[in-house]
C-alpha cells in the first residue's frame, strides 16, 4: 500500500479479522479519548519522508466528538527535497455555495486561488514525488496521484460534508479531467470518492478544481436507506435484485452456469492435482516437499496441490449480522422475530447485549431456498467452490467433506500483560491443555491442512509489553527469566553496568528482580526477541508434541505493516518455528522486494492467508473504501486476482492462497455502533457501523458476482499447471 503520509506508514497494512479484531478493537476505544482529526485530499502525490512531492487538502481537529466547519483549513503542501512549506487558510466559509480553486506549483514557487483571489505564495524549491522501491498494483508508486481521497486515520466525524464536484489536472504534455458522483444519499456511507491514477508530474502543475461545503443531513429526511433485500435503496446496477422473481432468475442461472461449468477433473479430493506425471508418498495428512526449487503442498493422498481456499464460508453470525436497534428508521423492511425468518435474528454482538442485530443474507437464502436453507446452502457452497477451482475452505469455518484451516486460540490461559507468561510452568501446563483440547478432537482428521495460532496482532510480541513487564515484581517469572537473559548475554555479567544502565542501584541480582526497571531502547529489543523466541519455540513444539502429524502455520503476521528492522526480526523469529509461514496481507503487490528477501533468507514455504480486492463501485452501491486498498468493479478485482495467482504460482515458495471472504459484508456495518474499526475513531452511530466492505465473492442476496467468480475461476484452474511449468 503507498504511504501517503508520515502518520499512514506508522499504521497497520490491513484489516484485522477474527481473534485479532478485539485487540484492535481496545486500542480504538483507548484512541477515542484523542482529538479527532478529519482530512480529504484534494490532490496528493508526495512521499512525507522523502520530503517530495505535493498535497492540497482541507484539515480539521476537534477535541469533542465531531469537528465543526468553522474550523476547517485550505492546505496547500510543497516540498522540495529538504524541507516542507505549507500555506494554511481557515476562510469564513459559506454553506452550499460552489467554491473554485487553482493552484500551481513550479520550480520557484506555488500559488493558490479561492474563487479567483490569491490566497498565498511559498517561494522555493519544488521535486516531485519518488517513492522509491515501494511499488504497487499495475502502476509505480513514483506514477500515483490520488484525488479525492480520505487518509486511512483521519476519519474523524464531521458536521458538514465536502462535495468535489471536478477538477482539473496539467503538467507538461498531460492533462486529466473528473467529475464525481453528487448522489448525498451515497456519499454519506463513504464520503470521499477516490481515484488513484497514473501520473508523473514533470515540471509545473496545474490544478483546478470546484467544490461545495454543506452540512451534514438529517438521516431521517432520507430513510429508509436499504431495501428489503440488503442493498441501498438510492443504488442502481445491472444485476440488482428487485423482487423475489429476481432472486428466483438469478439462482435459475447459476444453476446453469454450475451445470456447464461441473466439477474439474483431474483433482483428488483434498485438492491436489494427478495429472502432472509425479506423485509422492500419502501420508494421511499434508505436508510440504521442496522438488525442482520449488515448494509443494503435498495432499493426504500423495499428490501435488497448490492450495486455493474461501474464508468464512460458514461465518459466525455477528461477521454478517447488522445492528438494527435503535435506527430501524434505515431500514425499508425488517421481519417479525418470530416464524420462518427468526434465525435472521441475534442479539448480544460485540458487547452490545441489548441490541437486535439483523442479517440479510440469511433472509435472502430462507427467500430462495426455503425452510432448508442451511442445508442447502451447504450443498450450495459446497458445489460453488469445487466449479470454482478451490480446494477447500479457508480460515474460519468449515463444510463437512472439505480441506480447511483452523485457527487456535490461547481460550482462557491468563496472560501476564498481552500473553501468557510462558516461563511459569503453572501457565505453560494450562497452555498446553488449552491447546490439547482444541487440537485432540482433529488430531486424525485429513482435511486439516495445518494449525494457526491467532491472528495479526494476536501473536505478536510488543516492546510496550516487555516495558510492562519489567515494572512487575519479583514473583513474576518472565521478569526475572528477562533479567537473567539481560544480565548474562548483554551485559556478560557485569551487574554494576546492567544497574546503571537500567536507572538502579542494585548491586545484586535479586534486586532487581524487584524494582521497576526501564531497560534502554536497545536492550528492550533484545529482551523482546528472547521473550518472542521463547514464546514461539513453546508454542510450536507444544503443538507438535499433541499433533505431530499436521502441519503448523504460524501466526498469519503481516509483513506490510512496519517498516523497521525490528518488526523484521520478530518476523523472522516466527519463522523458524513453523512448517509453512502463514501470513496475512492487504495490498496490490503479490510481494514487495523486501519480502521477497526475507522470504528467500529464511527458505520455507509461505501461503497468503487473507488477502482481497474489493469494489468500491465508485462509490455507488454504498460500501466502504478498505484501508487504501480498493478496485473499481468487479472486473478489476478479478484482474487483480490473476496477477496475483500468477505471480504467487511462479513463486518458489508460494503454495497457495485463502481470499477473503466468501460474502460481501452488510453495508450498513457488521460492528459495534459509533466506531470505525479501520480508522481508529468515531462514526456517525446510524448509518454505517464498523465494517462495510464488499470483500465478498458472493453479495447480499447471496448471488454470486459473476464478473469476478469467471476470472476467479480461471486462474485456480490454470495455477498448478503455470506452476509446473506447463504454459
Amino acid at each position: 500500500m503507498i504511504s501517503l503520509n508520515k502518520d499512514i506508514s506508522q499504521i497497520k497494512g490491513t484489516l484485522p479479522t477474527g481473534v485479532g479484531f478485539i485487540v484492535l478493537l481496545l486500542l480504538i476505544v483507548a484512541s477515542l479519548c484523542l482529538a479527532k482529526q478529519s482530512r480529504l485530499y484534494i490532490a496528493s502525490q508526495h512521499n512525507w519522508e522523502g520530503k517530495r512531492g505535493f498535497y492540497i487538502d482541507f484539515e480539521n481537529t476537534s477535541e469533542g466528538e465531531v469537528c465543526q466547519m468553522a474550523n476547517l483549513s485550505l492546505v496547500l503542501a510543497i516540498a522540495d527535497g529538504e524541507k516542507w512549506r505549507f500555506l494554511s487558510f481557515k476562510p469564513q466559509w459559506q454553506s452550499e455555495k460552489e467554491y473554485s480553486l487553482k493552484v500551481e506549483i513550479n520550480r520557484e514557487t506555488a500559488r493558490i486561488w479561492l474563487d479567483g483571489n490569491l490566497l498565498g505564495e511559498s517561494k522555493g524549491g519544488f521535486l516531485p514525488a519518488d517513492i522509491g522501491e515501494r511499488k504497487g498494483g499495475f502502476v509505480p508508486a513514483d506514477e500515483v496521484i490520488w484525488l479525492n481521497y480520505i487518509p486511512l486515520g483521519y476519519r474523524g466525524r464531521q458536521d458538514y460534508l465536502v462535495l468535489l464536484k471536478d477538477i482539473q489536472l496539467e503538467s507538461g504534455n498531460q492533462k486529466l479531467s473528473f467529475s464525481f458522483p453528487q448522489s448525498i444519499p451515497l456519499f454519506l456511507f463513504e464520503p470521499q470518492c477516490p481515484k488513484r491514477l497514473k501520473w508523473k508530474t514533470e515540471g509545473e502543475i496545474r490544478i483546478n478544481a470546484h467544490f461545495k461545503i454543506i452540512p451534514y443531513p438529517d438521516l431521517k429526511s432520507l430513510s429508509p436507506f436499504i431495501d428489503r433485500y440488503g442493498q441501498c435503496r438510492y443504488a442502481e446496477w445491472e444485476g440488482k435484485i428487485k423482487s423475489d422473481e429476481d432472486l428466483k432468475r438469478a439462482w435459475e442461472k447459476e444453476r446453469e452456469i454450475l451445470k456447464e461449468w461441473g466439477e474439474p477433473k483431474g483433482y483428488d479430493r483434498f485438492g491436489g492435482y494427478e495429472l502432472l506425471g509425479w506423485k509422492e508418498k500419502g501420508t494421511g495428512f499434508y505436508r510440504v516437499i521442496k522438488r525442482d526449487g520449488y515448494w509443494w503442498l503435498i495432499t493426504p493422498e500423495g499428490n501435488p496441490c497448490f492450495y486455493f481456499g474461501l474464508c468464512a464460508v460458514q461465518p459466525a453470525p455477528w461477521e454478517i449480522m447488522t445492528p438494527v436497534s435503535g435506527r430501524e428508521f434505515l431500514f425499508e423492511w425488517l421481519p417479525p422475530k418470530e416464524g420462518i425468518y427468526s434465525e435472521a435474528w441475534g442479539k448480544g454482538y460485540w458487547g452490545e447485549n441489548e441490541k437486535d442485530f439483523f442479517c440479510f443474507h440469511y433472509s435472502n437464502m430462507i427467500r430462495k431456498y426455503g425452510k432448508d436453507w442451511r442445508k442447502l446452502d451447504d450443498e450450495i457452497t459446497r458445489r460453488r467452490l469445487r466449479a470454482w477451482g478451490f480446494s477447500g475452505v479457508g480460515k474460519w469455518g468449515k463444510l463437512e467433506g472439505m480441506p480447511y484451516f483452523p485457527v487456535l486460540g490461547r481460550g482462557d490461559v491468563p496472560c501476564l500483560v498481552s500473553h501468557p507468561d510462558i516461563f511459569d510452568e503453572k501457565i505453560r501446563e494450562k497452555f498446553r491443555e488449552a491447546l490439547r483440547n482444541q487440537i485432540e478432537p482433529g488430531k486424525n482428521d485429513p482435511y486439516i491442512v495445518g494449525w494457526s495460532l491467532g491472528s495479526e496482532y494476536d501473536e505478536i510480541i510488543s516492546s510496550e509489553e516487555i516495558r510492562e513487564i519489567m515494572k512487575k515484581g519479583d514473583d513474576v517469572p518472565a521478569k526475572r527469566a528477562l533479567v537473567d537473559f539481560a544480565l548474562k548475554k548483554i551485559y556478560k555479567g557485569d551487574i554494576k553496568a546492567m544497574a546503571e544502565a537500567w536507572g538502579s542501584k542494585a548491586e545484586e541480582k535479586e534486586k532487581l528482580y524487584g524494582e521497576k526497571l526501564s531497560p534502554p531502547r536497545s536492550d528492550l529489543e533484545e529482551l523482546r526477541r528472547f521473550y518472542s523466541e521463547k514464546y514461539y519455540e513453546f508454542v510450536y513444539k507444544t503443538i507438535k508434541e499433541i499433533d505431530p502429524n499436521h502441519l503448523f502455520l504460524g501466526f498469519w503476521m503481516i509483513p506490510s505493516w512496519w517498516e523497521d528492522e525490528d518488526y523484521w526480526e520478530i518476523f523472522k523469529i516466527s519463522a523458524k518455528y513453523c512448517d509453512v509461514i502463514g501470513y496475512n496481507l492487504g495490498a496490490y503487490e503479490f510481494m514487495s522486494e523486501r519480502f521477497r528477501r526475507f522470504v528467500e533468507e529464511v527458505d520455507k514455504p509461505i501461503i497468503c492467508g487473507d488477502f482481497s480486492f474489493p469494489a468500491f463501485y465508485n462509490g455507488e452501491r454504498g460500501f466502504g473504501l478498505w484501508d487504501g486498498i480498493f478496485v473499481r468493479d468487479d472486473v478489476e478485482a478479478g484482474e487483480y486476482y490473476q496477477r496475483w495467482i500468477r505471480e504467487g504460482a511462479e513463486n518458489p515458495y508460494c503454495v497457495g492462497f485463502l481470499w477473503f471472504l466468501y460474502r460481501d459484508q452488510p453495508i450498513t456495518g457488521r460492528g459495534p455502533c459509533g466506531i470505525d474499526i479501520v480508522t481508529m475513531g468515531p462514526q456517525p452511530p446510524d448509518l454505517v457501523c464498523c465494517e462495510h466492505y464488499a470483500f465478498g465473492l458472493v453479495d447480499v442476496t447471496d448471488t454470486p458476482k459473476w464478473e469476478l467468480v469467471r476470472r476467479v475461476r480461471e486462474a485456480n484452474l490454470s495455477a498448478v499447471k503455470l506452476r509446473a511449468g506447463k504454459r
